[in-house]
């Protein structure tokens, strides 16, 4: 999964580790990539659009935060599957995009 796949609006793209990520192929053949800090990226007036993994039961979680506020997420998506996560993502995008025009 690459950050080109994705039209990030008016975020930019500060950290993206998921270039490893394989939608072929099964999350327990992926172990080494799947880690807590995978891509962040950064929107206007502080909002802040965060992937991570967190394990098998509780798959990837992205999350969307104002000002550094991670105990107060403003959105929070989860996806189990790779596929799924895009498209968790692709509504995620959409949402940071809003939150930062607000």
């Amino acid at each position: 999964m690459l950050p080109s796949d994705f039209d990030w609006l008016s975020g930019e793209v500060v950290y993206w580790d998921m270039g490893g990520l394989d939608a072929t192929l099964p999350l327990t053949e992926q172990g080494d990539d799947l880690k807590e800090d995978l891509a962040q990226v950064e929107y206007p007036r502080g909002i802040v659009l965060d992937v991570g993994w967190y394990g098998p039961h509780n798959g990837f979680i992205i999350l969307i935060v104002r000002d550094g506020d991670w105990h107060a997420p403003l959105v929070r998506h989860r996806a189990a599957t790779l596929t799924n996560l895009a498209h968790e993502l692709r509504a995620a995008i959409a949402k940071a995009d809003r939150c930062a025009r607000d």
